[in-house]
């Protein structure tokens, strides 16, 4: 948490680098020049800028709606977003939120007959009758841990039978997890303690804690060690923005994680939700108040900006299309998904209609996994496309397997050809257009997307840059609702096809850190199924030649 939590940039000027390009039939290799500033006013929308005309690795978006949409109107899509509560009465999401029209408001009752009482505008499968909902959650690895301590705790792999091996060695691995998450707690602790002893010291020199870095470097610390690294710690505070709302959130988080998500005694689920969750029977349970806590629950409505904040209007951002309308689906507590009710999701969305579902969540322990497995292929047959986030663990997914995915076991066959993984880009045109967080693997990554200080919607009518994989899928799902918009012709997998090869390649090597803990210099190319980074101005053109040869 800590190491993310570091990393968040507050940015001025980037350094990016004027490039020459190579043009394919499908793509854009990018090869690098020479350097070139990148203002701060490009900031809030560098994701939708194009690599030949900005220098800047964006999607090309601004560009597209220049010389591609700029005359056309495409169907309304609906997209499906999959995640934690939001706020769909922001200023910049409202209009572009999914009415269920079969739907009478507030009668309590279930007008269209599909299970589900008054979802007028999407579902919480985290929510009880009454209208309460489960806010915290386990880490899965908890709760395999509370369900197999009966049956694996204390013995040996000889004392278990064969039936029951793959059940005892996930358990194993559990406890390792289990133990490191426990072990990175206690280091989080110490830090915010030690952060806010410096905090305090400083107070002496500076009683109002109005100081500057250039005013910390004027303190004399001559054989005083102590006072040294304080003053080394509230200067990388102050360079990475690490004022009172980050000690806050900060805080908040070791609450929730020793009190929710790493407590064996709790188990918030089955006092308020009360189905079980380890039996998939499509039985329909939860609420319609897909809000959650939006005083900390911000990510769906996150990433529900990223994709549909409404274009031109003059207020905070714009989104990639208002050619969609957003359905929420709660499915993400403040902890871990539970496996069904990311099935239960998708088959909902499925049923209303979502041609495109977004899922910005994952985790490295699927105990059910086979239930999303088969809502996965039940989308397909409906011609769904489903677009996951690889990640923010700086794993190899080839090795560490992450979830959701789409195969069984052999990463090389694939369960349906309706499934995106997507990593996490940045800006600069260097080994630091890798993220530091993302996940990758050439298997079971497909392709990268802006996902680096990407300017969006947060709770409560406000805006926040934010980062992580889970920010980059919605570009993906963005464009992908976009080609389905302007080509409904187009089926899921023909999209994904698109998606994948009509990216930009870049010619840039990145270091990646071997199990060994050495680094090894690869091709970004060789990061992911594609080796390349999303691209709307080139998938639309493609989208465009696919259709017209199939009519």
């Amino acid at each position: 948490m800590k190491r993310l939590l570091l990393g968040i940039v507050l940015l001025g000027l980037w350094s990016c680098k004027t490039i020459y390009t190579f043009h394919s039939t499908n793509s854009f290799t990018v090869i690098i020049k020479k350097n070139k500033k990148v203002v701060r006013e490009e900031r809030k929308s560098w994701q939708h800028k194009d690599i030949t005309i900005d220098t800047i690795p964006g999607i090309s978006l601004d560009k597209a709606y220049a010389d591609l949409l700029n005359t056309r109107k495409g169907d309304t899509i609906i997209v499906a977003v999959l995640d934690s509560g939001f706020d769909s009465n922001h200023e910049d999401l409202k209009p572009q939120i999914w009415t269920n029209t079969k739907e009478i408001p507030n009668n309590n009752i279930d007008d269209d007959k599909n299970g589900y009482v008054d979802d007028v505008h999407g579902w919480n499968f985290l929510g009880a009758p009454d209208g309460t909902s489960l806010i915290y959650g386990n880490y899965e690895v908890v709760r395999i841990l509370q369900q197999g301590k009966t049956l694996f705790e204390g013995r040996i792999s000889k004392e278990i039978t064969p039936e029951q091996q793959a059940d005892f060695e996930i358990y194993q691995k559990a406890k390792i997890d289990y133990n490191n998450r426990v072990k990175e707690l206690e280091d989080d602790k110490q830090y915010l303690k030690t952060f806010l002893e410096a905090k305090e010291a400083l107070k002496k020199y500076f009683p109002k804690e109005d100081y500057t870095r250039e005013q910390l470097a004027t303190i004399d610390t001559v054989g005083n060690k102590k006072l040294q690294e304080q003053i080394a710690l509230r200067d990388h505070a102050l360079y990475w923005g690490m004022d009172d709302d980050w000690i806050k959130y900060f805080t908040k988080d070791i609450e929730v994680l020793e009190k929710y998500s790493l407590n064996f005694e709790y188990n918030g689920r089955k006092k308020i939700v009360g189905d079980n969750p380890y039996t998939f029977d499509r039985k329909p349970y939860g609420n319609n108040n897909f809000a959650g806590d939006l005083s900390f629950e911000t990510h769906g409505t996150n990433v529900a900006g990223v994709i549909a904040a409404t274009r031109n209007n003059g207020k905070g951002l714009d989104g990639i299309t208002n050619t969609v309308k957003i359905m929420p689906i709660r499915v993400i507590p403040r902890g871990d998904e539970y496996d069904k009710d990311v099935a239960m999701a998708i088959h909902y969305a499925t049923n209303n209609g979502a041609k495109v579902i977004n899922m910005s969540f994952g985790k490295q322990f699927s105990p059910n996994k086979e239930f999303v497995h088969k809502a996965i292929q039940y989308a397909a047959k409906h011609d769904v496309l489903l677009v996951t986030s690889a990640g923010n663990s700086s794993l190899n997914t080839d090795t560490h397997i992450f979830y959701p995915n789409d195969f069984k076991e052999n990463p090389d066959e694939e369960l349906t050809k309706n499934f995106i993984s997507v990593g996490a880009s940045s800006i600069p045109l260097n080994q630091r257009i890798f993220t530091y967080f993302t996940n990758y693997g050439k298997k079971n990554v497909d392709l990268f997307a802006p996902g680096e200080q990407i300017y969006t919607t947060k709770s409560n009518n406000e805006y926040e840059f934010a980062d992580g994989t889970s920010i980059a899928a919605p570009i993906v799902s963005g464009i992908a609702a976009l080609i389905r918009s302007y080509y409904p012709d187009l089926t899921a997998p023909q999209v994904k096809q698109i998606l994948m090869q009509s990216g930009v390649s870049y010619n840039i090597e990145i270091g990646i850190t071997q199990e060994d803990g050495t680094k090894k210099m690869v091709p970004f190319s060789e990061l992911s199924k594609s080796g390349k980074i999303v691209n709307a101005y080139n998938a639309l053109l493609m989208a465009e030649r696919i259709s017209k040869s199939k009519n």
